[in-house]
């Protein structure tokens, strides 16, 4: 295989309201209880509009992206043992994703994103079964068959664990997109993976929290425990992207933006793309940006990019 992904699974359940009509802060991600997730779906039926249900997780919008872009992939996690399961598997099956190591027990993971005026997102994600994701869960050799393991972050201990485990024994070169809640546990707890990541897809406040400096300063910290690549994330201001050769600033693709949900993780599909093609580091970067930027035109993964973008960005000279 390409690239076999490890991380949550969520039911994405998009609404277009302003967050702070609901006393929510905009931009954060934060985990809720089940009650506060009662009561926030009740308020929504009345204030809000649903735009779209769709299967969600940072890793699984990767991989999802990079099958649909023609791309060998497989899923390790959790989904629940219910329609909300159902949904989730079939929504990566669609697209080409093996998904038989996938397991299923309990309740599905919920994720609510709300959408405001300018675009900005409040996240609050009720993890359910991901949280019981272990080592047990993983298959070792499976992951050794791939040439990329990508990994994004859980909200549980115990998946986290799995995860700093399979990182010191796999053979396939690491991607770790490390989100807000990983990043939050710092640069000590997180070494294991960090040590062992070829390549890194941090935006610029992870880079802040885990390094305590700014997104220039703590990427090139960053190369220093043995990663490769550094491709940090900077949303309307583009992306910064470091490794001992090259340094790269690439600017963003202008357009409409409906959904920015996933951006990111669109990014490090086309930047996958383009080293399993075996393209430059800056071609690698361009057709980053460019399936980001095609990523955030509709809802959820409806606009996500197919085989096309590798053949249209080949023909244009890159």
């Amino acid at each position: 295989m390409d690239v076999v992904g490890l991380g949550a699974l969520n039911v994405d359940l998009i609404y277009e309201v302003d967050p702070s009509l609901l006393g929510l802060e905009t931009g954060r991600e934060r985990v809720g209880s089940y009650h506060e997730f009662e009561n926030l779906l009740n308020s929504l039926k009345s204030k809000a509009k649903l735009r779209i249900k769709n299967g969600g997780g940072s890793a699984a919008n990767t991989i999802y992206a990079l099958a649909k872009m023609g791309f060998s992939c497989g899923y390790l996690g959790k989904v629940g043992k219910d329609g909300e399961g159902d949904f989730l598997l079939e929504g990566l099956m669609k697209v080409g994703v093996n998904t038989e190591k996938v397991k299923r027990e309990g309740k599905s993971g919920l994720c609510v994103v709300l959408l405001g005026k300018g675009k900005d997102r409040s996240i609050i994600i009720l993890p359910h079964t991901n949280d019981t994701f272990s080592y047990s869960d993983l298959d070792p050799e499976y992951v050794d068959e791939a040439e990329f393991l990508h990994m994004s972050s859980f909200l549980g201990e115990l998946p986290f664990e799995a995860q700093k485990r399979i990182a010191r024994k796999t053979r396939a070169k690491i991607s770790f997109d490390p989100g807000e809640p990983h990043a939050s546990k710092g640069m000590k707890e997180l070494s294991p993976i960090l040590e062992r990541t070829f390549i890194l897809f941090p935006t610029g406040r992870e880079v802040e929290i885990l390094t305590h400096q700014d997104y220039k300063e703590g990427s090139r910290e960053l190369l220093k425990l043995g990663i490769e690549i550094v491709a940090c994330k900077l949303g309307e201001r583009g992306s910064y992207i470091l490794c001992q050769e090259e340094e790269l600033e690439i600017l963003p693709q202008r357009g409409r933006i409906v959904d920015s949900t996933g951006a990111g993780d669109v990014y490090a599909a086309g930047f996958l793309a383009g080293l399993l093609k075996k393209l430059s580091l800056v071609e690698c970067a361009r057709l980053a940006t460019l399936a980001a930027s095609q990523g955030i035109r509709g809802f959820g993964r409806k606009t996500y990019p197919g085989q096309e973008i590798l053949s249209g960005f080949t023909k244009k000279g890159r």
